[in-house]
């Protein structure tokens, strides 16, 4: 049993390296850590030493893992941690949609009756004040409620 608690805490802990350093933090990462936390449980109870096992497993852990989460700070492949890309510059501020009354623009999908709409590079989302409209129709903004934009075809 001693054995298998040692190499579960060396498999879990090779696992959980190899997953952030592929995937970034994902469920085998998670997988890992949670059979490395079971190896010290089973090291504990199954020898007479274990507490000091476990001590020095965690005083080895512990460090390897600021050092590992140091090295890549610095090799700058912390961005598979933190998102630091945006979806600004394709939103349009709520407040403003009045802006689009009386605008005509171009669907860029199916409204059924809600979809997508282009308006001089700026996309919304539309719904159809009259049901089905196709792709690449040239529609016309005929009133803003409760934040929904609502088109109608344009000419008609």
């Amino acid at each position: 049993m001693f054995y298998f608690a040692i190499g579960l805490f060396v498999v879990s802990l090779i696992v959980s390296i190899a997953d952030i350093f592929v995937e970034g933090f994902g469920p085998l990462a998670i997988i890992g850590l949670v059979g490395v936390a079971v190896s010290l449980v089973l090291v504990a109870v199954s020898s007479p030493i274990g507490g000091w096992i476990v001590l020095g497993k965690v005083m080895v852990t512990v460090p390897g893992l600021w050092m590992l989460w140091r090295f890549l700070r610095k090799r700058q492949l912390d961005g598979r941690f933190i998102l630091s890309e945006t979806l600004a510059e394709d939103t349009v501020d709520v407040g403003g949609l009045e802006y689009f009354i009386g605008k005509e623009g171009v669907t860029t999908s199916a409204l059924r009756p809600q979809g997508f709409a282009d308006f001089n590079g700026t996309k919304i989302e539309v719904s159809s004040e009259a049901g089905y409209i196709d792709v690449d129709k040239r529609i016309k903004v005929v009133d803003v409620q409760n934040r929904r934009v609502f088109v109608k075809l344009a000419g008609n």
